[in-house]
């Protein structure tokens, strides 16, 4: 059943994820992230598993848990890609190799944070640190709203932040909340002051895996943002060549993150960076990150901000806590089986459009 494709913890999702790998005999690495333990005491991997001929001159790359918590939903797919035979029989006769990375970002996935072990988002992380780092021109004023001192946020609060949206614009709210910052190392969407763990070593599996190919085509599944249950195809290359090519795999419903109708903002510092430019000889590079909806998007971000709030105060009370840490889960996380079920439908018809795109 396509349930038993989705975990409850990380250790779970881990533990699914190998389990499928070796059942296909897929050439398996794990890297060990020093940064200490999971929630449960387990060690912290980032784990991949390649499936195919080595040389094959075609690779689709599938990535869970960029952001952490949003793994439940990533590890579910590339585990039901795992189980799913007449798939992976498609792209080994399409000749198209499987490159599975599973939790990216196990820190998070483990703890139940969107941010890894230093609250970096790795979407803003993938920056050159020897260039002055771009600004985010809100988010210094919103700032102290979105993290308050007290949870949860009283009525002058909401006030602060609806006089801000009624001064500046909901997209310049959106801009301030998701682009990405560098000055406020316990704040939202901060991209850090130099590349995390899991940026070196996304880029070092990039390098062993990816160079030397003639195409590669790249999946990194996210949660969040737009309806529920719905994925949003997010194209958020720059070139032109690149945007028609991705519209001609998965459809013209692909966005760009420079269209106004996307549910996420243009953002500097993201993953897609590793595979451009670690895989810079590659002829032909493709990506897409898949964002499937959850909540409405004041609860994302009240989730989020509450979030930050846990992490500054670590004197919270157990019952606070714990219904605070259900609410971000459920913000990237919708534990019914109508929920996964769309995922995974959404998510084959994806893959396979992809290693058909790869193939022709």
């Amino acid at each position: 059943m396509y349930q038993s494709c989705f975990a409850h913890n990380y250790v779970n999702a881990r533990e699914r994820f190998l389990e499928a790998a070796r059942l296909q005999e897929c050439q398996l690495q794990s890297f060990l992230n020093p940064v200490g333990k999971g929630i449960d005491g387990e060690d912290l991997t980032m784990d991949i598993a390649y499936y195919g001929d080595a040389a094959a001159t075609s690779v689709l790359v599938l990535t869970s848990a960029m952001h952490g918590e949003e793994g439940f939903c990533g590890s579910g797919c590339q585990v039901a890609l795992l189980r799913d035979q007449p798939l992976l029989d498609e792209a080994r006769q399409a000749g198209v190799g499987i490159l599975l990375i599973h939790a990216v970002n196990a820190y998070g996935f483990s703890w139940g944070h969107r941010t890894n072990e230093d609250n970096i988002d790795l979407n803003r992380n993938f920056c050159n640190f020897e260039q002055p780092l771009r600004d985010n021109p809100y988010y210094q004023a919103l700032h102290p709203l979105l993290v308050p001192a007290v949870w949860p946020p009283d009525p002058d609060n909401e006030a602060a932040i609806q006089a801000f949206i009624r001064q500046e614009g909901m997209q310049a709210y959106k801009i301030g909340m998701m682009m990405g910052q560098h000055v406020e190392p316990q704040g939202l969407f901060y991209g850090g002051q130099g590349p995390s763990w899991s940026n070196r070593t996304l880029r070092e599996v990039f390098r062993a895996f990816g160079r030397g190919r003639q195409r590669m085509g790249w999946v990194d599944i996210h949660t969040g943002l737009g309806p529920c249950g719905h994925g949003e195809k997010i194209f958020v290359q720059k070139g032109q060549d690149e945007y028609a090519r991705a519209r001609a795999w998965w459809g013209a419903d692909v966005t760009s993150v420079s269209d106004p109708s996307s549910s996420t903002v243009d953002i500097a510092g993201t993953g897609t960076q590793a595979m451009l430019e670690e895989c810079a000889d590659v002829p032909e590079l493709t990506f897409m990150a898949l964002e499937y909806g959850t909540v409405p998007l004041d609860q994302v971000f009240l989730a989020l901000r509450g979030d930050r709030w846990l992490a500054c105060h670590p004197e919270a009370d157990d019952a606070t806590r714990k219904a605070m840490k259900a609410a971000h889960r459920a913000a990237f996380y919708v534990d019914t089986d109508a929920w996964r079920g769309a995922i995974l439908a959404q998510s084959r018809v994806c893959i396979l459009q992809a290693i058909r795109g790869l193939s022709s």
